[in-house]
């Protein structure tokens, strides 16, 4: 064999070799194409429960009056909007977005409230299912843990930092788990941990052996439970501890269905937590701006639970609803502190999914509650619609898109 003729087989052995060991490589990146292409279409259909863009400029949302009376029922899969005096609000992009939610979700019954921080204008009222509102109370769930968590911190000074031990799971609902003892237990967890987590072994043990009954009762009282101010609908939320040591510890985890919260005073609660302890009290002519601030907590007690309560959203039990699939955190750039709840309820009966939320931590604007009652058909948490509701707030641009909406 002469040596063209060598150069000649060798070259093309070469390229029998490439075209054999490039045919993987040539079927991954079809492979990605395609996904990429699929990825995008979804997205661009709003089918995917993908996330808007949060690289658009941040706009302050439209405000709205606050809301004064209770408004009437809905129908079902159908939302309503009050404001001053029963006259029907105009939607803004945070109404109009919960109200897709809400939607797309099948909500059958639901609530989110969203307040003002700085000047206690209400921003959204929106309330879905008939006989549901906004201003009725229901069970509160371990939004509870916040009146509890309050009493600790500012009776016994208990740090964030500090640690207590435990047994079994954090959402054991055992009577042994919530009263065995005070730091009895093999697990160890801060106090910070215990309230992101929603530790129900923890803050039962601390409401019996810690804060008791009349303590805590107090603290409820000074959280505006059981009163009637202003508006008779406004505070409908009721809380009475009595003398059994059962019924403590599971009135301070949260698990008495007979502590009952409205989603209006929950935004009031976390609104107070916002503002350094002074809770926007609705008095009579509330929806005219005249309303009063009341310390329910001392500004220090307010700054360390708004501290606590951030974990809920890195490390507990909210952050699948504020981060995707990819793990990224959907409000970027904006911290949120918040706090969970979940129980059983009759009325209607269902599973209720609380959250409450406050953002930015750092110089909070906005102070959010909602609600979502699911039944055997399970469609989405309060705190996923919170999540939505702060991300109409923080980026309408980006909203306004997904609406199409100029």
């Amino acid at each position: 064999m002469n040596w063209r003729s060598y150069q000649k087989n060798h070259l093309r052995s070469l390229r029998r070799r490439f075209r054999h060991a490039s045919l993987p490589y040539i079927l991954l990146s079809t492979i990605a194409v395609l996904g990429f292409f699929l990825y995008a279409a979804v997205n661009r259909t709003g089918r995917a429960r993908g996330h808007p863009p949060v690289s658009v400029q941040r706009q302050p949302a439209s405000g709205m009056t606050a809301a004064t009376v209770v408004s009437p029922p809905a129908g079902e899969g159908q939302s309503v909007i009050m404001g001053p005096h029963g006259r029907g609000l105009p939607k803004n992009i945070i109404t109009r977005w919960i109200d897709h939610m809400m939607d797309r979700y099948e909500v059958k019954y639901g609530a989110v409230v969203a307040i003002d921080v700085k000047t206690c204008r209400t921003l959204a009222v929106v309330s879905r299912g008939a006989g549901f509102s906004a201003f009725d109370a229901y069970p509160a769930a371990s939004l509870v843990k916040l009146v509890t968590a309050s009493a600790a911190i500012e009776m016994h000074h208990i740090p964030p930092y500090a640690s207590f031990s435990y047994d079994s799971r954090n959402a054991s609902q055992s009577v042994k788990a919530l009263t065995n003892g005070y730091n009895d237990g093999r697990k160890h967890i801060t106090f910070s941990m215990a309230l992101a987590k929603s530790n129900n072994p923890v803050f039962g043990k601390l409401a019996l052996y810690k804060i008791g009954n009349s303590s805590l009762q107090t603290y409820f009282d000074r959280f505006y439970f059981n009163r009637e101010v202003g508006p008779a609908f406004i505070m409908k939320s009721s809380a009475a501890v009595d003398d059994d040591a059962v019924d403590i510890a599971q009135t301070g985890a949260g698990l008495n269905p007979d502590i009952t919260l409205s989603p209006f005073h929950a935004a009031l609660i976390v609104q107070a937590i916002a503002d350094r302890g002074r809770m926007c009290v609705p008095y009579e002519g509330f929806g005219n701006s005249r309303q009063g601030y009341t310390q329910v907590v001392s500004p220090q007690t307010a700054k360390e639970l708004l501290g606590m309560m951030r974990l809920t959203i890195v490390k507990g039990t909210s952050r699948g609803a504020f981060f995707n699939r990819r793990g990224r955190y959907i409000l970027a750039g904006i911290s949120v502190a918040g706090k969970t709840g979940s129980i059983h309820g009759s009325d209607p009966d269902g599973d209720y999914e609380w959250f409450v939320g406050i953002a930015p931590v750092d110089d909070p604007e906005i102070a959010v509650a909602a609600v979502v009652v699911n039944g055997r058909k399970w469609t989405i948490k309060g705190s996923y619609l919170g999540a939505q509701t702060l991300l109409a707030y923080f980026f309408p641009g980006a909203v306004k898109k997904l609406l199409h909406i100029r």
